[in-house]
């Protein structure tokens, strides 16, 4: 399985969330690629970076991660679509990690652009 520290060493792209899906962190390859900046993201919900059509299947698959701890996304490529900062949608290849960290989650993702 992969971690988050093997994520964060890749040259691509990489945000990190909180158990509640709450962006904590970007590389500066996310910002260059997609324009969004820390300031941008930092306390904002996953979703932001996300197509208001995934938005949806994205809260209820973290809420069920929350509840029952399985997840059907984690540890393999997600050909999904990712939101730029300027309103464009890229479609980029996922790779969500998820680990626990004490008592909480973090979760952690690379978004290699297919474009």
């Amino acid at each position: 399985m992969v971690t988050i520290e093997e994520l964060r060493q890749k040259s691509l792209p990489f945000v990190v969330a909180d158990q509640d899906g709450m962006i904590v962190e970007i590389n500066d390859l996310l910002e260059s690629t997609y324009g969004w900046t820390f300031a941008d993201l930092k306390g904002q919900s996953l979703s932001t970076i996300l197509p208001p059509s995934y938005q949806d299947s994205h809260h209820l698959g973290f809420s069920r991660f929350k509840i029952i701890g399985e997840s059907q996304v984690l540890n393999h490529p997600l050909e999904l679509m990712t939101i730029c900062k300027d309103g464009r949608a890229i479609n980029s290849e996922h790779f969500i990690v998820a680990e626990r960290c004490g008592e909480t989650w973090v979760f952690a993702a690379t978004l290699r652009p297919l474009e």
